[in-house]
């Protein structure tokens, strides 16, 4: 009975194991569907910014918010990981709510925020867009 007891444990350890080592085929990002943004920033005050995107396929996992400075303000998409090891991803199409916290300083009058909101027909990214002022 004690051989078949650690049998079964040695069986189950290795059918239940989950592989860490497995990478994302790629990393891409994914439109911004929404954001919720404050009307105005007070210096000095902390705001959590919320956004929701799709996550259009089984595969398609959440890895962070990507955001990059630019002249005109602030591009911000979600970045996602892609397991996609059999070519076998079932779409879900399920909507996700992320956010962020942003602490405005004293050298800007105003954010701008650029959710990046996918291309249009023309390849053009297109942006949903939020000017907030800061005030003291």
């Amino acid at each position: 009975m004690k051989k078949l007891f650690v049998c079964l444990l040695i069986f189950l350890s290795f059918a239940c194991s989950v592989n860490d080592d497995v990478q994302p085929n790629n990393v891409i990002l994914l439109p911004v569907e929404s954001a919720m943004v404050p009307n105005e920033f007070v210096v000095g005050q902390e705001y959590e910014i919320f956004l929701t995107y799709i996550r259009p396929t089984e595969c398609h996992v959440y890895k962070d918010i990507y955001s990059q400075i630019e002249s005109d303000g602030y591009m911000i998409a979600v970045m996602s990981a892609v397991y996609n090891e059999n070519n076998d991803c079932p779409p879900i199409t399920e909507t996700v709510e992320k956010s962020f916290k942003i602490k405005p300083i004293r050298d800007k009058n105003t954010y701008v925020f650029k959710f990046w909101h996918g291309s249009n027909g023309s390849g053009e990214d297109e942006f949903i867009i939020f000017e907030v002022p800061v005030v003291n």
